[in-house]
């Protein structure tokens, strides 16, 4: 099967085509952030194969086909979680935008789209290794569930939003700026932007994910319906 079918069929990538139709249509006259999770990847048994586990190569294959579809009149800059399966995704999707002409500015790992600190690696069996429960599980975490065995939701809100949207701010041209994260991660962006327990239709698929504009002091989100974005004060 050719990966333009995949692509047209697979329905696991309707939340990528609502993103891409949205920075087509947005990013002309000024620069924008994406944050999306990364493609399909291989499958988790075990919490222990949380960190190792890669994409498939149907996974590696979408993002490419994601990064034919971005604009090419604006630079990208790419920042992804090092976990294997994040910095895939980010370098099938620059392949993809170089294939057609784009012009990527870098690629760098950062820390926070791995996600928030834990510091006792038992909260990670709280976390079903398919994610199942990931709006719950950061339910209880941003209501203090695990206590001072993990980073608080406030100092890693704090940390996302400095090392991600706040960069923005000081661009002189358009650009794009993608990064590529973990379900852990966006669902922790979706409650910070929501103000509101998360449920299970918040999940983002793979290659799902949010868009960014900066707005004098505000950020606003796309987040699935273009007419409804989200303010959120970054001052």
């Amino acid at each position: 099967m050719s990966k333009q079918t995949d692509w047209d069929r697979e329905e696991w990538l309707d939340s990528a085509k609502r993103l891409i139709e949205w920075v087509n249509t947005t990013h002309a006259d000024q620069s924008i952030m994406l944050l999306i999770r990364h493609s399909h990847r291989e499958k988790i048994v075990h919490v222990e194969e949380i960190a190792s586990k890669g994409l498939t190569e149907l996974g590696k294959n979408m993002s490419l086909e994601m990064g034919l579809r971005f604009p090419t009149d604006c630079k990208v800059q790419f920042w992804f979680s090092f976990i294997s399966r994040c910095y895939e995704t980010a370098e099938a999707m620059a392949a993809g935008f170089a294939q057609q002409g784009g012009e990527v500015i870098d690629m760098d790992p950062l820390p926070a789209l791995v996600g928030p600190h834990v510091i006792d690696p038992e909260v990670w069996r709280e976390l079903q290794p398919d994610g199942k429960n990931v709006t719950d599980f950061v339910n209880r975490w941003v209501e203090g569930g695990f206590g001072d065995r993990m980073e608080s939701f406030d100092i890693y809100k704090s940390r996302l939003v400095d090392d991600t949207v706040k960069k923005l701010i000081s661009l002189e041209e358009p650009t794009i700026h993608i990064h590529v994260t973990h379900d852990l991660a966006m669902m922790a962006v979706k409650r910070m932007i929501f103000r509101r327990p998360l449920v299970n239709e918040d999940r983002e698929p793979y290659l799902g994910g949010l868009g960014v504009i900066v707005d004098g002091s505000y950020a606003l989100f796309f987040t699935g319906d273009m007419a409804h974005p989200v303010r959120l004060n970054i001052v």
